[in-house]
């Protein structure tokens, strides 16, 4: 009895923090004018807000046709470009708390969000083989950074579908640890409905079978038929949830792919900025006017990759500079710088002209560690794969990899800022952490 209260006494205790800081950060963000009037949604007397030209409205929209039409897109007519998981999530707070709806999804995230830590918790202990040291100190980092504070009142779904993916996958490894399926049902539920909040699952049940297999690895029950039977049933259910707005777009519109966001990023953010750079923003014209005589949107999107890949295959070098450069972005962003803006203050890049000596100094110093703590992080990440290589753990190593790029990668095409990294800064930070530890108590190990 003792020991199960051992056992979950640490993530309550993270959750029930977590829960409290996200609460007073959303109680103190709203009760200040600028920051007040900076979350609320960008229209009316809000239009001009920090808000505006974000993506929020590309989910209150949906949110609010359906309530009146009973789809998730534009009157009668499916959305495409968004999938329905996030709208549905808002379109539930319409309804019941009708005009105080944008509060009680505050609210309702702060709580939610703070789901995190306890599932880190858990995939710590039982995936990774961590200490609760590494639990504490990865909290305590991932906290003060901003990392999971910062977008609980904000409507998007970066946090939102990291929240849902990570208690996915603690779900997916407690399965096979306690050998639970109703741990699995949920596991594929939960997953399920992460890929309605955002579509980028539609290849992770590849790697979702491997965090499977380790786990099973791990407490020495792989060779059991049932444990086996779970996880290539389980595969199988991932790969027809995970596509289900590819299936929910070939319904509606005929063509089996989950958005047309891909070919946004593509086309509209990094070639774009490629052709800027060459001075041919003309080819980006022309393809334009060509596109606009298309009018199947599936033949859209195909014309919008196909014009865009032909730009980074006669400017590679260009292509892969601003690859990096979003890289940089997205890793090394302070998430707290999110919240300055949210308070009003200016950081584009015109305002450092107007910052004073002093003020250049500090933020340049402040950004320097900043940058210098991150890159850290990352170091020790990069350094527990290969470690995990080096001792012939293959399939451990190589899948903790590739969830790292799964995720990071294709967010470095359009860039964006540290939001992106939110659906594996956790697991990166758990890996750094042990890491770290390995120094602290063993020293590095000859290679």
């Amino acid at each position: 009895m003792n020991k199960t209260i051992n056992n979950i006494r640490p993530p309550v205790v993270q959750y029930t923090v977590a829960a409290l800081i996200n609460i007073a950060y959303v109680v103190i963000m709203l009760s200040n004018m600028t920051t007040f009037y900076n979350l609320q949604m960008p229209e009316g007397k809000y239009a001009k807000n920090a808000m505006n030209g974000t993506d929020v409205m590309t989910y209150v929209q949906p949110a609010r046709n359906f309530l009146v039409h009973g789809v998730f897109g534009t009157g009668t007519d499916a959305d495409y470009h968004r999938t329905i998981g996030y709208p549905m999530f808002l379109s539930f707070f319409m309804k019941v708390f009708g005009n105080l709806w944008l509060y009680g999804v505050f609210f309702a995230q702060s709580l939610l969000f703070a789901a995190v830590y306890p599932m880190l918790f858990i995939i710590n202990r039982e995936l990774l083989g961590g200490g609760d040291r590494v639990s504490y100190a990865a909290m305590l980092f991932l906290t003060v950074s901003g990392c999971f504070v910062v977008t609980t009142p904000v409507v998007l779904t970066d946090m939102f579908f990291s929240t849902i993916f990570m208690c996915g996958l603690c779900l997916g490894v407690m399965s096979v640890v306690r050998q639970r399926l109703s741990y699995l049902i949920l596991h594929v539920v939960l997953m399920g409905y992460a890929a309605e909040v955002r579509p980028t699952l539609a290849l992770y049940p590849i790697l979702n079978a491997a965090v499977l297999i380790i786990a099973a690895r791990r407490v020495g029950i792989i060779n059991s038929n049932k444990i086996r039977a779970w996880i290539a049933a389980s595969t199988l259910a991932l790969m027809v949830v995970c596509n289900g707005p590819a299936i929910r777009n070939y319904i509606n519109h005929g063509f089996f792919e989950s958005t047309d966001i891909v070919a946004i990023n593509l086309y509209d953010c990094l070639m774009v900025e490629v052709l800027f750079l060459e001075g041919r923003v003309d080819i980006y014209h022309t393809a334009n006017r060509e596109i606009a005589q298309i009018t199947d949107v599936h033949e859209q999107i195909k014309r919008k990759k196909a014009v865009a890949f032909q730009v980074f295959r006669d400017y590679p070098a260009t292509t892969i500079g601003k690859i990096v450069t979003h890289a940089q972005t997205i890793l090394l962003k302070l998430p707290w710088l999110d919240t300055a803006a949210l308070a009003g203050v200016d950081l584009s890049p015109g305002a450092y002209d107007k910052l004073t000596p002093k003020q250049t100094i500090i933020e340049g110093a402040f950004g320097t560690v900043i940058t210098l703590c991150y890159t850290l992080i990352y170091v020790l990440f990069a350094s527990f794969v290969i470690r995990s290589l080096r001792d012939r753990q293959f399939l451990f190593g190589l899948t903790i990899m590739g969830i790292a790029v799964y995720f990071l990668f294709p967010p470095f095409i359009a860039g964006g800022g540290f939001r992106m990294t939110l659906p594996v800064i956790g697991i990166i930070a758990l890996c750094s952490f042990n890491e770290l530890g390995r120094y602290f108590n063993n020293g590095p190990r000859a290679a």
